[in-house]
């Protein structure tokens, strides 16, 4: 009786735990949407200073949620979404505006690719 509670209750604990990622997870992917959306919009207006400024805050995000999501996501994802962001600002730094597009709309795509990853589907069981 007591192997049957105690595996219902680490059955509970895992599950909470992949609940609690998940949605820290999905948070982050949409906080680095809205971030990447103020970017690209200074972009558009040719305010390289403040995108860079933004992009910086954008790397910081990511590494600051380094820890938590490493647990959970696979390294690879989640570096190169890192190499990206750290790659737009140095785009944004040096003005070029066309490879800070592609840099941008690269951590958009990771982001996106992140967020369907952790939507629970017959794709990402099997």
């Amino acid at each position: 009786m007591r192997n049957a509670i105690i595996s219902i209750l680490l059955f509970l604990l895992t599950m909470s735990c992949v609940y609690f990622l998940n949605k820290s997870v999905i948070s982050l992917c949409d906080n680095i949407e809205m971030q990447t959306e103020d970017i690209e919009l200074n972009i558009a207006s040719d305010k390289m200073e403040d995108a860079y400024y933004q992009s910086l805050e954008l790397l910081n995000t990511i590494q600051d949620n380094n820890v938590l999501t490493s647990l959970y996501l696979s390294h690879q994802e989640f570096d190169n979404l890192l190499n990206e962001a750290l790659r737009l600002s140095t785009y944004l730094v040096h003005k070029d505006s066309t490879e800070a597009h592609t840099s941008l709309h690269l951590v958009k795509h990771n982001t996106d690719h992140l967020k369907k990853l952790q939507s629970p589907n017959f794709e990402n069981i099997f």
